[in-house]
């Protein structure tokens, strides 16, 4: 039995992208043979809703164990406690609801910071962040495949609800000969139901914003969308002119431009698969490895189950 855990902390029931990718680095570091678990920092039971072993309310932490915090979780909070910690940074821009400053994130005494992105990693350094980052890119599930295709326009708008509803109205009236084109909203829905439904569809608007990555794009394009839409600025890090129609930020023309034109003929499926399987399980897992073998050094055996 190991003598320290590693814990990943969750104030609510794993719902968002960052939370399912959390959720695979405890799996992860478990296949590694580390002792990791979540640790559900609420009194409700919705402890019952995760896929690894969760730690509740209570618990006493010792001092070797790790609490991971996601970059807006409030540091200050555990600062008192004994234990290791490191952040999960999974969105840089988010990084200001967690400490109030970078003097203050540069003075907390922290293993590392994970990243999912090498954009995110010079996001933070730009930022003036000198803690140790540490890139983990995140695996993509096998369940995103695609499916038989039918013309049908999957998007979800969930960052730019406003935008998202004006650009699906300028579209069917720029582009009248695709007014009945169904467009699938992906929201309110589990993940496997999420790529169940982009499964289908041949195009997919991307509306990321803010992003450290990108997950849904990657997502849309693992399924073999030809995607058009907004990189967020993480996606830049993939994105290229043949594995997808990237779109400046407010060019709301050229948005309906190259949607029109992918209704007319989805041609970077396949480019855009072959990008999605760069994030890959073996990759992912290599990357866990590295960075969690260089924050523990010789004490990793102290976490091994």
């Amino acid at each position: 039995m190991a003598q320290n855990t590693i814990y990943y902390a969750f104030s609510l029931p794993p719902v968002t992208g960052g939370d399912f990718v959390s959720l695979d680095h405890i799996a992860g570091l478990r296949r590694l043979g580390f002792d990791a678990k979540a640790f559900y920092g609420a009194s409700d039971d919705g402890y019952a809703q995760f896929s690894v072993p969760v730690a509740r309310l209570g618990i006493s932490f010792r001092p070797g164990d790790i609490v991971v915090l996601g970059e807006n979780h409030d540091f200050e909070k555990l600062r008192a406690l004994s234990c290791g910690k490191v952040m999960h940074n999974q969105n840089p821009y988010m990084t200001g609801l967690g400490l109030p400053s970078v003097a203050a994130l540069n003075a907390y005494p922290l293993a590392g910071i994970l990243a999912p992105s090498d954009f995110a990693a010079t996001r933070l350094a730009q930022m003036g962040v000198t803690q140790p980052v540490f890139r983990v890119r995140p695996a993509l599930p096998d369940y995103f495949a695609p499916k038989a295709k039918q013309l049908a326009i999957a998007y979800a708008p969930g960052k730019r609800e406003i935008e998202a509803n004006f650009l699906k109205f300028y579209f069917r009236g720029a582009a009248p000969e695709f007014a009945d084109v169904p467009w699938i909203k992906l929201s309110g829905m589990s993940r496997q139901a999420c790529a169940d439904a982009m499964a289908g569809a041949a195009v997919y608007a991307g509306f990321a914003f803010l992003e450290s990555l990108g997950l849904m794009n990657l997502e849309a394009m693992a399924s073999g969308f030809h995607v058009v839409g907004y990189t967020g600025h993480g996606g830049a890090e993939y994105a290229t002119p043949e594995n997808g129609d990237w779109i400046a930020e407010g060019d709301h023309d050229g948005f309906v431009a190259a949607l029109r034109a992918a209704c007319r003929a989805q041609t970077k499926g396949e480019a855009a698969r072959v990008t999605a399987g760069l994030f890959n399980r073996a990759r992912f897992t290599a990357e866990l490895e590295q960075a969690w073998a260089t924050m523990l050094g010789d004490r990793a055996g102290l976490y091994r189950l």
